[in-house]
């Protein structure tokens, strides 16, 4: 992977400084500092619990800080709405999608923010013209007069993001982007990531795969118990290193681990020379009576 070029401070697209949060005798951020810049995929990383959905929704303004300052493109957030967050640029697609199943897909991107004709009528046309010069622009086969509820995953996946660039958004945040996704439309969805970046977007990616956060991120935060850990490019990052700093520890992987002898005798399932259509090819598998067979691989996306 590339080195990311260096970025100046008039580069810094979002800047969080000394975040803190709390709910109730909870405190869930605690002097949390993020700094995203603009042209860049930047991964949010950390286990379950550690901040990152909360410190994204101050972003977004569904929370009030307690505590820091927030900047978005040089400019403070202080009222901290969700209606300062978009008119400051910023767009978040959740995983769970907002698109409205009964309506197209052009219907859909301009939802609230309707073509209209100089009447002030609502243009369906006009509507699927500029969606269709916004799918070209990013190389993205999508038909903006199709009904969104008959899209496939993937698809609708890009829609929720021609639907923010469509409002302009120079900052764009991903939460778990691939869960309901093909490898085919993760390729997708990363050649239409890298279009954005080459624009100018800043991109938040937060994913718990992290073959995902390898290939697509230059630079990654990482977040645990509520706290800043390190921020670094991909390139100083190993997945070992990364795994030590979401969890807090150095892993062993299985050397700690005591295990029993097991009498192998009593064969239950035998495979021999298994093959299928593409995988798998040539499996050879035996599992005895009262043994626990693990079957590992890698997942590729290719």
């Amino acid at each position: 992977m590339s080195k990311a070029p260096a970025k100046s401070k008039h580069d810094i697209a979002v800047k969080m400084t000394g975040i803190g949060k709390a709910f109730g005798p909870t405190k869930v951020l605690d002097d949390v500092n993020l700094e995203v810049h603009a042209g860049e995929i930047h991964a949010l990383l950390g286990g379950n619990g550690a901040g990152k959905s909360t410190i994204l929704k101050i972003l977004r303004g569904v929370h009030r800080p307690d505590a820091g300052t927030l900047e978005v493109l040089g400019k403070a957030l202080t009222e901290h709405t969700p209606e300062e967050s978009t008119q400051a640029g910023i767009a978040m697609i959740f995983q769970e999608m907002s698109l409205v199943p009964t309506l197209t897909v052009a219907q859909n991107i301009f939802l609230a923010n309707e073509v209209k004709t100089g009447s002030g009528l609502i243009d369906d046309t006009a509507a699927a013209d500029r969606a269709t010069e916004l799918f070209k622009s990013l190389d993205v086969d999508v038909d903006p007069t199709a009904e969104a509820g008959s899209l496939g995953a993937g698809q609708r996946q890009l829609t929720e993001i021609v639907k923010a660039i469509a409002k302009k958004a120079r900052v764009l945040i991903l939460d778990e982007p691939s869960t309901a996704l093909s490898a085919h439309d993760v390729e997708k969805l990363f050649t239409f990531l890298k279009k954005l970046k080459g624009e100018g977007v800043a991109i938040i990616y937060v994913s718990h795969r992290m073959d995902e956060i390898m290939k697509i991120a230059d630079r990654a935060t990482i977040l645990r118990d509520g706290r800043h850990v390190i921020t670094a490019p991909l390139s100083e990052l190993t997945l070992d290193s990364i795994i030590e700093h979401i969890v807090g520890k150095q892993s062993r992987g299985l050397s700690g681990i005591l295990r029993e002898d097991t009498r192998r005798d009593n064969v239950l399932l035998e495979l021999k020379n298994v093959s299928g259509l593409h995988k798998p090819q040539g499996l050879n598998l035996t599992v005895h009576a009262g043994e626990v067979l693990g079957i590992a691989g890698f997942f590729q996306l290719v």
